[in-house]
Parts: structure tokens; C-alpha cells; sequence
């Protein structure tokens, strides 16, 4: 099963510790997990996690612009696109998580 998590939430925040640790959860259980980064949640291309959670399938995909202000040193390790590749992903999975700053 396709699992999408959206993060927009800055390093270090509530949501983004979530999303970390439920993403980990959702690969363990065997899904497919994508993961799109907009705005400050493209911090996490630089979190020390994303490596490890890659190389247990974990698919990574950015908003260009939240690459270039956020992420820049890990954005080459995320598909890059906009609105369209978002619908796209969410149109592609069975379940989708948004984790952001309440």
C-alpha cells in the first residue's frame, strides 16, 4: 500500500518528530511510503534519519522552491515539483498524513 506524508513543519517541531517517527513505523510494516516536503518541512533533507529511512524505501519528493530555500545540501536525494506531482502522489496513495505546525 501506497502511504503519503506531507511535511511542511520546521526540524525539531512536534509534527516533525511525528512524522519521523511514523514514517519509520509505516516502512516497518511493509508499506510504501512517499514522502513530500514543502515549505520549512524541507529541512528534512538534511535530518540524519533520512538516509537510513531511504535506504529502507522510503521515496522522497520536494516542492522545488522549499528545496532551494530550506534544503538545499539534501535536495539532490528528492524528486523535485510542484503542485502537479503532488496531486499526482495523492491521487497514487491509499492513504495520505499531513504533519505541520498547529
Amino acid at each position: 500500500m501506497n502511504v503519503l506524508h506531507f511535511l511542511s513543519a520546521p526540524a525539531g517541531s512536534p509534527a516533525s518528530e511525528e512524522f519521523w517517527s511514523e514514517t519509520a513505523s509505516a516502512l516497518q510494516s511493509g508499506n510504501s511510503v512517499l514522502a513530500y516536503f514543502f515549505h520549512e518541512g524541507a529541512t528534512a533533507l538534511k535530518d540524519p534519519r533520512r538516509p537510513d529511512l531511504v535506504q529502507k524505501g522510503l521515496h522522497l519528493f520536494c516542492c522545488p522552491r522549499a528545496a532551494e530555500t530550506f534544503g538545499r545540501s539534501g535536495a539532490d536525494q528528492a524528486t523535485l515539483g510542484g503542485p502537479g506531482l503532488l496531486a499526482e502522489l495523492i491521487e497514487r496513495s491509499a492513504s495520505f498524513r499531513s504533519f505541520n505546525v498547529t
